[in-house]
C-alpha cells in the first residue's frame, strides 16, 4: 500500500463532501526495551519501536467558526488526535493505541453528519497500521486500554464546551466498536486442536482473527455488555469476542511467571503495577543457579488470574471507575488458532504451505519497516518526540488559541521534517451514511406533523370505523399513556356489551 492509499480508504468511508486535513507523521524504528520481562536465565528479546500520529482538522470561515470575532478567513483547527506505537520482534508485531483525544471543535465542520467521525477515522487509521504491519508468518496484536480522562493530547480542550467526554463504560464500548470492524475482516478463529480438520484448513487459507477484553470488577457477564451489538449475532462456537487475555497466543513461555506474561507499555496502568509488584523481587536475580526454577517469582501474586483480580483495587481501576483491556489477535494466512506463540518460537506448528515462506523471517533481524504505512513525514526518535512534546504545551481552551496552536504545530512539524507543508486533504465519497440517516429523519417528521393533525382533527376519519379507533388508541397511547384508560365515548359505545356481561357474573 502506498501512502496515499490511508487518504482513498479514508474518502471511501467519511460521507460525502466532508473535507477534513489528515497529517501522519511516523518515525524510524528504533531498539527498545522488551515489551514482556524476560525469563530468569533468558536474555530480553530484541524488540523495535515505531511511532505514528495522526492530526486530523478541520476548516472553517470568518464568524462560522465561533463565538469569537475573527477575520473573514479561513482557519484551520485540530479536531482529533491518536498515537499508536508499534513493536516488532521476531515473533510478534504489537500494535499499540497510546493516547487519543479531541479539542471539541469538529462541530464547527458545517457538512458534519450525525455518525461519529471520529469512529470512522479511528477505525481506517487502525485498519491502515494493522494491514501494512501484518508480516507474513508473524502475528500481530491491536492493543489498547480504555481510560476515561479530560485530554491526553490538547491542554486547555476540556475548557471547550463542545468537548464531549465519555465516561469510562462509554469509552470502552467506544474503542470495542473502533475494533470491531477490523475484526470482522477477518475469519473467526477455530477451536479445533484437529491439525487437519477442514475448519482449521479454511481457517489457515485466510486471516483469522479474535477480540479479548478484560475489564477488572467486572465478571464475564457484566463484560459482554461491552462487547458491540454484533458479537450478539456470533455463533457460540465461534466467538469473536472473547472475555480472557490471550495469553498462549502473545507468550513464547506460558509457564513463565507471571511477571513475564503480561507486556509493559509506557503510561499503561498494568505497568505501573508490574513495576511495584517487581520490587518483591528485587536482587533475586543474582542468587545461586540452583534455585532459578524459582526465580522472579511475586510473593503476593501468585498467577496470572491474580494479577488481574488485584487490578481491581489498583488506584485505576477503583473509586468507581472502569478501565478497559482490549487486544485484537490477527493471525496471518497459513498460521491458525492453535498454534501457540511457544510454537512459534521453536518454528514449529506451521502450515506446510507457508513453511519456507516464512522460515527466514523468523531468523532475520527483527526490524521491520515496510515503506507502506509511513506517515506523510518520517522523523527521527528524538524529533518526533520534540514534535509531541511541542503539542503538549500548546493550548486549546478557545477557538482563537486553539487555531493558533494548531499553526504554530503544523510549522514546527514542517520545520523539523525541512518541508514546506505536508498532509493532505480528504473529501468524503460515501453516500450511504447519508442515505442511512435520511429515513430516520423523514420518518420522525411524519410522526411530529402527521399524527398531531390527526389529533386535532378527528373528523378526517369516519367516526366508529376499524381506522378511527387503531389510530386513536395510537395517538393516545403515545402522547398520554392515561388516555388509555379514559377513552372517547365513541369508543365506550362499542365496549359497552362487555361491561354488562361483568355485572351479570
Amino acid at each position: 500500500m502506498s501512502q496515499s492509499d490511508f487518504g482513498n480508504l479514508l474518502a471511501k468511508v467519511l460521507p460525502t463532501n466532508v473535507k477534513v486535513t489528515v497529517r501522519h507523521i511516523s518515525s524510524t524504528p528504533t531498539p527498545c526495551a522488551a515489551l514482556f520481562a524476560a525469563p530468569p536465565g533468558e536474555a530480553p528479546e530484541a524488540t523495535y519501536c515505531e511511532n505514528h500520529f495522526l492530526a486530523v482538522s478541520v476548516e472553517c470561515r470568518g464568524g462560522d467558526c465561533g463565538e469569537e470575532q475573527v477575520q473573514e478567513r479561513e482557519r484551520e483547527v485540530i479536531v482529533f488526535g491518536v498515537e499508536v506505537l508499534v513493536y516488532s520482534t521476531a515473533h510478534l508485531t504489537t500494535v499499540f493505541v497510546s493516547k487519543a483525544d479531541s479539542t471539541g471543535y469538529l462541530h464547527l465542520l458545517k457538512t458534519a453528519p450525525k455518525v461519529s467521525l471520529l469512529w470512522q477515522i479511528s477505525t481506517v487509521f487502525l485498519s491502515y497500521l494493522v494491514e501494512t504491519r501484518q508480516r507474513p508468518g508473524v502475528r500481530l496484536v491491536l492493543s489498547l486500554f480504555a481510560r476515561a480522562q479530560n485530554q491526553y493530547l490538547f491542554p486547555g480542550s476540556i475548557e471547550n464546551t463542545g468537548k464531549h467526554v465519555l465516561d469510562d463504560r462509554g469509552l470502552i464500548k467506544w474503542w470495542c466498536r473502533v475494533v470491531d470492524p477490523i475484526l470482522r475482516e477477518r475469519e473467526p478463529e477455530s477451536k479445533s486442536q484437529d491439525k487437519g480438520s477442514l475448519e482449521e484448513s479454511k481457517e489457515s487459507s485466510k486471516s483469522s482473527a479474535t477480540a479479548f477484553l478484560i475489564v477488572p470488577g467486572c465478571d464475564k457477564f457484566e463484560t459482554r455488555g461491552f462487547f458491540p451489538s454484533t458479537a450478539k449475532s456470533d455463533g457460540k462456537d465461534h466467538p469473536r469476542w472473547v472475555n480472557d487475555y490471550p495469553l498462549w497466543q502473545l507468550c513464547g513461555n506460558p509457564k513463565a511467571p507471571p511477571r513475564c506474561l503480561v507486556p509493559r507499555f509506557p503510561d499503561d496502568p498494568k505497568t505501573r503495577f508490574l513495576i511495584d509488584l517487581d520490587d518483591e523481587v528485587s536482587g533475586q536475580e543474582t542468587d545461586a543457579a540452583s534455585g532459578l526454577q524459582n526465580l522472579g517469582q511475586w510473593r503476593s501474586v501468585k498467577s496470572l488470574d491474580q494479577f488481574w483480580e488485584m487490578m481491581t483495587f489498583r488506584q485505576e481501576c477503583s473509586a468507581g471507575r472502569l478501565v478497559g483491556f482490549l487486544w485484537l489477535v490477527v493471525n496471518p494466512p497459513g498460521l491458525v488458532n492453535s498454534t501457540s506463540m511457544e510454537a512459534r518460537s521453536l518454528g514449529g506448528e506451521t502450515s506446510p504451505t507457508t513453511q519456507q515462506e516464512t522460515s527466514s523471517t523468523l531468523q532475520e533481524n527483527p526490524f521491520s519497516w515496510p515503506e507502506a504505512g509511513r506517515g506523510h513525514v518520517v522523523l527521527s526518535e528524538s524529533d518526533y518526540k520534540t514534535a509531541i512534546e511541542f503539542l503538549l504545551q500548546q493550548e486549546f481552551g478557545g477557538f482563537d488559541v486553539a487555531t493558533t496552536s494548531t499553526k504554530a504545530w503544523v510549522d514546527k512539524v514542517a520545520s523539523l521534517a525541512d518541508e514546506l507543508w505536508f498532509g493532505e486533504l480528504v473529501v468524503g465519497k460515501n453516500t450511504v451514511s447519508e442515505n442511512a440517516v435520511k429515513p430516520a429523519e423523514t420518518q420522525n417528521n411524519l410522526l411530529d406533523t402527521g399524527l398531531a393533525r390527526k389529533r386535532k382533527k378527528p373528523a378526517e376519519v369516519e367516526p366508529g370505523s376499524a381506522a378511527a379507533i387503531a389510530e386513536e388508541r395510537k395517538s393516545t397511547g403515545e402522547d398520554n399513556p392515561e388516555a388509555v384508560s379514559a377513552p372517547e365515548p365513541s369508543v365506550n359505545v362499542l365496549s359497552g356489551g362487555l361491561i354488562r356481561k361483568k355485572k351479570k357474573t
